[in-house]
């Protein structure tokens, strides 16, 4: 295949993508899918040449990664959608559409990804309609009743039953990857803090990575380890911020309240560390800015071990109560085949017994030499996602602890050179909800001149439509909270 092979975090040169006419590129996208490739990526690697577009696919199985490139005549930006056949790059094909003009000819629903009522060729888009006696329609959103961020959820129900939830974002859109364009270094860390509020060491560690690949920068196994530390910090304490969530929407105040105290302490024991409790100023270009010490240390322990003696006995009390798993159980659930079809992430993907974790697929940093483990569940269902938070939790801190007693020595912080003219790096880390991906091109200068996030969020979002279907209007709440996805991180 006329493709070009990398590995994550692999600094390439822009002359080494092969770009094919749109017939052959189209003919080698769908052989990778077939073969077991996602999609990850396709837009322009040049803002300002539409006409050639590169498709970024990824094969979990091999730990592979491929860029195919595609040349298309200019005054005809149109190819016939992979979406009918791997509906996985549906989203994808629509965002393409979106940004630059390009029509999947039969695509399968064809739809907004950020401009809420508007598609390809400035054509008002018409919301999915259900007709028929004793059908009705909710609208919810995009202003909530809560402190939430906006999104608007609109369902098509009979009776109580949903037959289809379509959610339509795009109200947090503040067009963070032209920013990324325009930035210098120190903004650009800022922005990359601030795509997604609750994913700060996600995507800060996944555009850390991207800058010291394109700059062929060594970092030192001590601020690796320090980084890893920091994302298992906010993997758990966002898995009990979900646990919380879950047990507050069926009315378990007293697990709810519990699983918050013990956030607390977890996002107490980042602030320990950098000063930040969502780790912001933790991570710089070429290692971190801050260090261990015994002090902090032994604060952080300390913390730690109440976590984890306390919520082994939530744990045990939220899922042995028949009133949580009636609630939890066959609830929102998402076949192993649906989630493979539509490409689920992280989390999600797990609970459909999927083998999908990045650390362990395509691994990075420190967890190259100080593996996790990888965990399934197979029902697909709220309860399915509720307990493998649990589960991560347990792995996070055993991680976490094995860490901190062999601490390597060393440097916390290289020096960061220039980044590589006319190339590129993919990147990949396993945020808590899943798969951070960005993707970076420099000009024959060595500027960035296009790049590309991807939260795990904009795959997930489709997984919740799923989750809902044949599901009581009534359980939208738990099932939404059970998949804790971002509007920030996906309209970016």
């Amino acid at each position: 295949m006329s493709s070009l092979q990398i590995q994550n975090n692999q600094c390439f040169r822009l002359e080494e993508i092969i770009f094919s006419d749109k017939n052959n590129f189209l003919k080698i996208v769908s052989e990778h899918l077939a073969n077991g490739f996602r999609m990850i990526g396709l837009f322009p690697p040049d803002k300002s040449k539409p006409g050639k577009i590169i498709a970024v696919l990824a094969n979990s199985g091999s730990s592979e990664l491929c860029i195919t490139g595609g040349e298309f005549p200019r005054d005809k930006l149109e190819f016939e959608s992979w979406a009918v056949s791997f509906p996985q790059t549906n989203y994808f094909e629509c965002e393409l559409a979106e940004n630059y003009g390009y029509i999947p000819l039969n695509h399968p629903w064809l739809r907004p990804v950020r401009k809420q009522n508007m598609i390809a060729g400035g054509k008002a888009y018409q919301f999915y309609k259900l007709e028929g006696d004793e059908v009705h329609e909710v609208a919810v959103g995009p202003i909530h009743a809560g402190v939430i961020e906006p999104g608007h959820f609109r369902f098509q129900c009979h009776g109580e039953l949903v037959y289809n939830l379509e959610i339509n974002l795009g109200y947090q859109h503040r067009g963070v990857e032209a920013l990324f364009l325009e930035a210098d270094r120190n903004r650009r860390i800022m922005l990359a803090e601030s795509i997604a509020g609750d994913t700060v060491i996600g995507h800060i560690c996944t555009h850390c990575n991207i800058i010291e690949s394109l700059s062929n920068t060594p970092i030192s196994l001590r601020a690796q380890v320090i980084r890893s530390i920091a994302e298992e910090l906010e993997r758990t304490a966002m898995h009990l911020a979900g646990l919380g969530g879950a047990a507050n929407d069926i009315g378990l105040a007293l697990a709810a309240s519990s699983y918050g105290r013990l956030r607390t302490l977890v996002i107490n024991s980042l602030a320990d560390l950098s000063g930040s409790r969502f780790g912001r100023g933790l991570f710089v270009y070429g290692g971190v800015r801050f260090d261990f010490d015994s002090e902090n240390i032994n604060l952080i322990i300390k913390k730690l071990h109440t976590v984890r003696n306390d919520v082994k006995v939530i744990n045990d009390f939220l899922f042995s109560s028949t009133g949580a798993l009636v609630r939890f159980e066959k609830t929102g659930a998402v076949s192993q085949d649906s989630a493979l079809k539509i490409g689920l992430v992280g989390l999600a993907a797990r609970s459909c017994g999927i083998e999908l974790d990045t650390r362990i697929n395509y691994p990075y940093g420190a967890y190259r030499y100080f593996p996790v483990s990888q965990i399934t569940l197979s029902t697909g269902d709220v309860f399915a996602r509720s307990r493998l938070r649990a589960l991560e939790i347990d792995e996070s801190l055993r991680f976490i602890f094995e860490q901190l007693e062999n601490l390597p020595e060393g440097e916390t912080k290289t020096a960061v050179g220039d980044a590589e003219p006319d190339s590129g790096v993919v990147a990949i880390t396993e945020g808590w909800r899943g798969e951070v991906v960005h993707i970076a091109v420099t000009d024959e200068q060595g500027r960035i001149a296009q790049y590309k996030i991807k939260d795990p969020s904009f795959n997930n979002w489709y997984g919740l439509s799923l989750a809902l279907r044949k599901t009581e209007i009534s359980d939208f709440p738990l099932c939404n909270k059970s998949f804790d996805l971002s509007y920030a991180g996906h309209d970016l």
